[in-house]
């Protein structure tokens, strides 16, 4: 079936999007994995069906997961559809997935079981030192969601299929997206001024004193000024700030390609 949306590329071929409502779950959760290489290519997939429990006794499976190639950052991953209900089904799965345990020993026999190539030991370290990030991934644009994700500090993204007459398929990527950081900093809104971040320790901001700046903020992009007084460096939002939580600190990352992201601490 069509969805809502087509694409046209570059040889004047039109892609329809597939109906979300025609999919199977288990088909776009396969089909994802097997293009994460291309979406993310700074990790590895696996399939990741171990259960998850947490203290409180709730417990849940996901879907899938994935590693950093470098084993610093590690991903579980809920595949879900759009015409699920985030309150009877989605907002469980990311509580139990971000606020579970996982065993350091048991986790990582598990993911190198999928994929021997993953180092067992390297695993290991990671999984007992770093928590890992918490994402769902789904086939539609889901903008309600958006907020019960962050209250667990989870993340967001979409994942669309399209598909031309001529038998091939396109992929769109939209929302959070992982990336790998060269830098970054502690900052925080100024007391009183609701516009403007100072960044507290900002060694890899080289443009200068006046400059504009795309930030990239768990899949939205804001523009910033930047702003140097008194040797110390602040950013000042072009626009609203309804989406940014004034009391809450935040991180200025920027990416091996220069680019600037900016998330929750």
């Amino acid at each position: 079936m069509i969805g809502k949306s087509k694409v046209l590329d570059t040889n004047i071929e039109w892609y329809d999007e597939i109906d979300p409502l025609s999919f199977y779950e288990k088909h776009f959760e396969e089909t994802f994995l097997s293009k994460m290489h291309e979406v993310y290519p700074d990790f590895i997939g696996i399939p990741f069906s171990q259960k998850i429990s947490t203290k409180n006794g709730e417990n849940s499976k996901p879907d899938l997961a994935m590693v950093r190639n470098d084993y610093k950052e590690w991903y579980i991953i809920e595949a879900e559809m759009g015409r699920h209900s985030l309150e009877g089904h989605v907002e469980k799965q990311v509580r139990v997935f971000s606020t579970g345990y996982y065993s350091p020993k048991k986790v990582a026999k598990y993911i190198n079981s999928k994929n021997s190539l993953l180092d067992l030991v390297e695993l290991e370290r990671m999984i007992d030192q770093i928590p890992p990030k918490i994402m769902v991934i789904v086939n539609e644009p889901k903008p309600q969601w958006e907020a019960k994700i962050k209250e667990y500090n989870s993340y967001l993204s979409v994942f669309q299929i399209y598909k031309g007459l001529n038998g091939y398929e396109l992929y769109r990527v939209s929302g959070d997206t992982p990336f790998i950081y060269r830098d970054k900093s502690h900052c925080s809104f100024v007391k009183g001024l609701s516009n403007t971040m100072e960044i507290y320790t900002p060694t890899f901001v080289g443009e200068p004193d006046g400059s504009e700046i795309i930030i990239l903020f768990r899949g939205k992009k804001t523009k910033w000024k930047i702003l140097k007084n008194d040797g110390k460096i602040y950013i000042v939002i072009s626009g609203r700030t309804h989406f940014l939580q004034l009391e809450k600190k935040y991180i200025l990352y920027i990416s091996n390609k220069n680019e600037y992201y900016l998330d929750f601490n």
